[in-house]
């Protein structure tokens, strides 16, 4: 009898503390933010599709994507393509169309850095931190 007793509180105890656990959200897996009007834009924004594609399978050890990161910039999506290869860090920033954002302007480009605001990891590892 004391076993069986001891089984059933031992049970208890564990499903009190499962059911008690919250699971965390990744916020990679985020599927309320919309980016560019698209939940998955990685793969139905075709301009970036075809981008880490290219990237993926043309380039050879040459700037391979390492991370797309989504950055608000002045009320826009801002999609930064970061490559730890790339030659410059200030011509990988495009509109949610596929046009890059010219900042070879060092102002416009410091502007950037200083008022984007980082939504989230679209893809891989960010690594321009700056």
């Amino acid at each position: 009898m004391k076993t069986k007793s001891f089984l059933i509180l031992i049970a208890g105890v564990f499903l009190s503390v499962f059911l008690s656990c919250k699971k965390e959200v990744n916020p990679m897996l985020d599927t309320d933010i919309l980016v560019c009007g698209k939940k998955d834009p990685i793969n139905d924004l075709n301009w970036l599709a075809d981008e880490m594609k290219f990237r993926e399978f043309y380039r050879i050890n040459s700037e391979k994507i390492n991370g797309v990161v989504l950055y608000d910039y002045k009320g826009d999506n801002v999609i930064e393509i970061q490559c730890s290869l790339c030659s410059s860090t200030n011509i990988h920033q495009y509109k949610c169309d596929g046009t890059k954002i010219d900042f070879t302007n060092s102002n416009n480009y410091n502007d950037y850095l200083k008022n984007r605001t980082k939504v989230k990891v679209l893809y891989g590892t960010e690594i321009w931190t700056f």
